[in-house]
Parts: structure tokens; C-alpha cells; sequence
């Protein structure tokens, strides 16, 4: 981290640090509409044995693993080590197959399903694009270093 003294410029990636605050910000938003969909579909759609019990439990994995992603890209980006956000950016993939599976091969996709899961999946493919490009900016400057 940079000292008072230290002409070393910041490596630290503001518009990543943006879409994970956003983000994040989203991610409290699409767990308690998408809860409170699953309540009407399970109350009104008839569901085959389990996929009901399934498809729930995904949106609790995904609310336990998404705050831990956010965490670690944005410790890594904070903290300038590549190390966290390289986690973060794998994480990122499941979390974006979540989506997709959400998206498409869920049992019934609503409208609203539809348009929470798109912008989800524009939030997290963004978070992944421009956190490989800051790994890409911390391993340059160690090299160079």
C-alpha cells in the first residue's frame, strides 16, 4: 500500500471496486425477490419431485458464496494482491453459471426471473472481465517491480 512518501501509483481498479459495491447492493435485492418468487411458484406451479427442494437450495448457496466472492475481489483489488481476486474470479464463474441456470433450464422462468437474472449475469460477467484485467495490471507491475 502506498506511504506518504512513496511516488508509486495505485494499481487499485476504482471501476472494479464500483460494479462489487453495486453489486453487492443488487445481490440483497435479487436474494429477497427471487425468494419471494420461489414462494409464489411453489404455491402456484406444479413442480416435479425435488426440483422445487433443488432449486431453493441453489439460491441459499448462492447467498452464502456471493458475499465471499464479493469479499475476496474486493480485499484483493483493496489490497493490490492477485491472490483473492483470482479466488474471487473462478467464484465468479459458478456464480455466472448460477445465473445461466436460472436464466434457462430452471423448471419455470418467470418474467421477472427473467430480467433479475439477465442483469445478474451483466453484473457478474463484468466483475469477471475486469477483474482478469487487473490481476493482469498486478502481475505486470510485480514483473516490472
Amino acid at each position: 500500500m502506498p506511504g506518504l512518501g512513496d511516488s508509486r501509483q495505485s494499481l487499485t481498479s476504482l471501476g472494479l471496486e464500483v460494479l462489487y459495491y453495486f453489486g453487492g447492493w443488487y445481490d440483497v435485492f435479487y436474494v429477497l425477490l427471487q425468494f419471494l418468487v420461489f414462494i409464489y411458484k411453489g404455491l402456484e406451479l406444479p413442480y416435479p419431485s425435488n426440483n422445487y427442494e433443488v432449486e431453493f437450495t441453489y439460491l441459499f448457496l448462492f447467498a452464502i458464496i456471493e458475499p465471499t466472492r464479493l469479499f475476496l475481489g474486493s480485499k484483493g483489488n483493496k489490497t493490490e494482491n492477485s491472490g483473492p481476486l483470482v479466488f474471487s474470479t473462478i467464484l465468479t464463474v459458478f456464480v455466472a453459471l448460477f445465473f445461466l441456470y436460472y436464466l434457462l433450464w430452471q423448471t419455470y422462468v418467470v418474467k421477472l426471473e427473467q430480467f433479475l437474472n439477465s442483469l445478474a449475469l451483466l453484473f457478474s460477467c463484468a466483475q469477471g472481465g475486469l477483474g482478469v484485467f487487473t490481476i493482469m495490471s498486478f502481475q505486470n507491475a510485480a514483473r516490472l517491480a
